[in-house]
């Protein structure tokens, strides 16, 4: 191996303490100058070079740091690690070229903890799982009845009985996804496992979205529900809207969270209630006869029945919300529960949305549901049962739809989080309040979006909700085209639960036609979620590509089926190398500075081979998908004898091979499990969410490694 002078050696991000020794090639096989390097973080560096025979004992890393590779190239020490092609930049320093010879050395990690760092928190069972996710789900129900009568008229029983069908392969949909991959963030985890960073970060910004819809439907459903008791007029009822989202991002800026206990109990009163209101109307139906179904059946005559259904089956899926987000805090839920919440949510939406519906139009009048599509079970209740029965459907309705703004407060925090952890989004979010300790910049920018869209939309219920389901069931089709991927490439996975891809298929097909038919049928609605997604996936974009924007190169956009789309422009550093006057503002050193900070974030890849294509691609993703230029290769080994024989020199290849990346080559003796990985990241202080490994086998579950990334088959 070569070795490195010492102000190259200060370029690597140094763990901790340790002890690197370098074994440079030379002509006799006998002796070979040894130098060991000692250094500590933030101290000056000591180098002690020793002339003498390599000795095998005591250490026997100096055994395997013998050269293995015959061609390989000597580097000079005094050389820096850079391309011979001239710049693009003369005028302006080079200095954000140079990465840095990477370094072989094996590491003394410390004793890790017996038990893993969520081992003793308390996790969710079945009914308080089911109820944090059903509390939307049965809530949903609340402003989805009127909005698919207005668009299927007296085919809505039938447009949602067929959504309840539809929806039943898609829950083994999410639970192979979610089982294979139980790790909290649901159609983002899985695509950023399967696919190219910016893929996954449309399945992030179309979660957002969601989150959004959630809280501002919600909150405004509830100010609907209260303004029908209250008599407040529409005026009175769009800033008492705004009012509710502004007082649950405080509660959530407080730092008081959504309870499992507090859910449950809301969930079980939210069923108690409807179980109230369908007998009830049972009851009524039963005393005034089938007259008022008979004439609402004659009274919306359509000539075209089918697409009535098909348009209401597209907005129906807006009843089953809430269906997406179990998967979401699934590292919180014990083994085995999250096929069970699924199991539950999907025979709730069957029992009661297309019942209540039914009922709802064999005792109401057609045209008293469509004067009430913000607040119409609570007006269902007065016709089933009179005023005591409209005001507890009321207040219920007021209680299970602010959880809703709760839940979509939380669940937007822990998203956003995850995602500028993952550098998609910046790196400011993640600033914590002084005072409550919240994340108060993803509360704050939350809440701007929830208002803009509900200011922008007028507080009119029906479109907010259209805007939902566009944003839900682009959800759900990440969900599917990530159970494809999955199967396609992470078969060897271990997956309890498995679809066949003809499910997986038909799953995705019905969820894209819904929601092309949702677009066909109001296209207003698909301009709104448009621009609120372009706006979100651009900043992610921006974050992905910011090295890109700064460098002298063409901003790379994607790369769809092997094609690379570029901007048809240089970026920042180039332009500004051309305009001389801007010189002596040192805007250059400046730059230089920002592409260093952004590209000092190592990244660990766990090989347990020394197959050069391996390593390669592994590269080749994290230079893709990663503005850092620090990688480290991390072997865990049992035995110094069962090190890889090659895997230094096909280190020492890449190393040169990449001159924009510094290649580091670790080891450490010891097994590879979730305990090791938790010292890790703790003692070299890099984030499990950048580490990667390659496809583990059946036996292996990567859930217990907590947010370590798949990258390639």
């Amino acid at each position: 191996m070569s070795a490195k002078s010492i102000g190259e050696s200060e370029q690597t991000d140094a763990p901790a303490e340790h002890i690197v020794t370098f074994a440079p090639q030379t002509n006799n096989d006998n002796f070979s100058t040894r130098a060991q390097l000692s250094y500590r973080a933030g101290n000056t560096v000591d180098l002690s070079v020793d002339n003498s025979p390599l000795q095998t004992e005591p250490g026997r890393q100096q055994r395997y740091l013998e050269p293995t590779l015959e061609a390989s190239t000597l580097k000079s020490e005094d050389m820096l690690k850079t391309s011979s092609v001239p710049s693009r930049t003369p005028n302006l320093s080079n200095a954000w070229e140079f990465a840095g010879w990477g370094s072989t050395y094996f590491i003394e990690l410390h004793s890790p903890s017996s038990k893993s760092d969520h081992s003793s928190e308390t996790l969710l069972g079945q009914w308080r799982a089911t109820s944090l996710s059903g509390n939307d789900l049965v809530a949903s129900v609340l402003y989805t009845i009127a909005v698919v009568v207005a668009t299927a008229g007296r085919y809505a029983p039938i447009s949602l009985f067929i959504v309840s069908l539809l929806i039943y392969p898609f829950k083994n949909i999410l639970n192979e996804v979610s089982t294979t991959l139980p790790l909290n963030g649901g159609a983002y985890n899985c695509l950023l496992n399967t696919a190219p960073k910016w893929f996954a970060a449309i399945a992030a910004a179309v979660s957002i979205l969601d989150y959004i819809a959630t809280a501002v439907v919600s909150a405004a459903t509830a100010t609907a529900y209260a303004g029908s008791y209250l008599n407040l007029g529409e005026i009175g009822i769009f800033w008492i809207t705004i009012g509710v989202l502004c007082v649950f991002a405080g509660i959530v800026l407080l730092g008081i969270r959504d309870s499992a206990t507090v859910a449950l109990a809301i969930f079980l009163l939210h069923l108690c209630v409807l179980s109230i209101l369908m007998v009830a109307g049972v009851g009524r139906w039963i005393t005034i006869g089938n007259d008022v179904l008979s004439a609402n059946w004659n009274e919306s005559i359509s000539e075209n029945s089918a697409l009535e259904i098909f348009y209401g089956v597209c907005i129906g899926l807006l009843g089953i919300t809430g269906y997406e987000t179990s998967s979401n805090y699934i590292e919180d839920q014990k083994p085995g529960v999250f096929p069970k919440t699924m199991r539950n949510m999907w025979v709730l939406v069957f029992l009661i949305n297309a019942p209540l519906t039914l009922i709802t139009i064999a005792i109401m009048p057609l045209n008293i549901i469509n004067d009430h599509p913000g607040d119409i079970v609570s007006v269902l209740g007065e016709y089933a049962a009179g005023s005591w029965l409209k005001i507890l459907v009321t207040v219920d309705a007021v209680i299970v739809l602010c959880a809703g703004v709760l839940t979509g407060f939380v669940g937007v925090s822990g998203l956003i989080e995850r995602m500028a952890s993952d550098h998609i989004l910046p790196q400011f979010l993640l600033r914590r309040n002084p005072i409550t300790g919240t994340k108060h910049f993803i509360i704050f920018g939350f809440l701007v979006c929830c208002v803009i869209l509900y200011s922008v939309l007028k507080g009119d219920v029906t479109s907010l909700a259209g805007v939902f389901a566009v944003a839900f069931l682009s959800v759900l089709c990440m969900f599917a085209i990530g159970n494809l991927l999955l199967k396609y490439k992470r078969h060897r996975l271990y997956r309890p639960i498995k679809v066949s891809t003809g499910v997986a298929m038909f799953g995705f097909a019905s969820v894209f036609t819904a929601l092309i038919g949702n677009i066909v049928f109001n296209p207003s609605l698909a301009r709104y979620f448009f621009i609120y997604f372009a706006a979100i996936y651009g900043v992610m974009i921006i974050m992905l590509n910011r090295i890109w924007i700064l460098k002298p190169y063409p901003l790379k956009i994607v790369d769809i089926a092997f094609t690379q789309y570029y901007l048809f422009s240089q970026t920042t550093f180039f332009y500004l190398d051309k305009i001389v006057a801007l010189h002596k503002y040192k805007i250059g050193d400046m730059i230089v500075r920002m592409i260093k900070s952004i590209k000092k974030q190592p990244v660990i890849f766990f090989t347990n081979t020394d197959d050069i294509h391996i390593l390669n691609k592994a590269v080749l993703y994290i230079k893709n998908n990663e503005p850092t230029g620090t990688v480290k290769f991390l072997h865990l080994y049992s035995n110094i004898e069962d090190i890889p024989q090659r895997l230094e020199a096909n280190h020492q290849i890449l190393d040169e091979l990449y001159p924009k990346i510094q290649i580091d080559l670790m080891f450490i003796q010891c097994p590879f499990n979730p305990e090791t990985i938790d010292a890790i990241s703790s003692q070299l202080d890099i984030p499990k969410s950048l580490m990667f490994i390659s496809c583990p086998g059946e036996n292996f579950r990567i859930g217990e490694f907590c947010g370590i990334r798949t990258i390639m088959l």
